[in-house]
């Protein structure tokens, strides 16, 4: 049998709507804005948001056996 994994998906959670406020809410938001970055920029960090959130779900997957 093997021993009870850690709940580590609370901690990823947490580091991972951290990062979502250093990115969209900070000050830091107006460097991606710009238009000197590009159009893309925005989609491509709701899409690292979107994979971030698909390895916590991955990472915790107590439905398994």
């Amino acid at each position: 049998m093997l021993p009870p994994r850690a709940p580590m998906s609370k901690e990823l959670a947490a580091i991972l709507a951290a990062l979502l406020l250093l990115l969209f809410v900070t000050p830091m938001a107006g460097w991606w804005a710009t238009g000197a970055i590009g159009w893309l920029m925005p989609y491509a960090l709701w899409l690292l948001v979107i994979l971030g959130a698909l390895f916590i779900h991955r990472w915790d997957n107590s439905d398994g056996p």
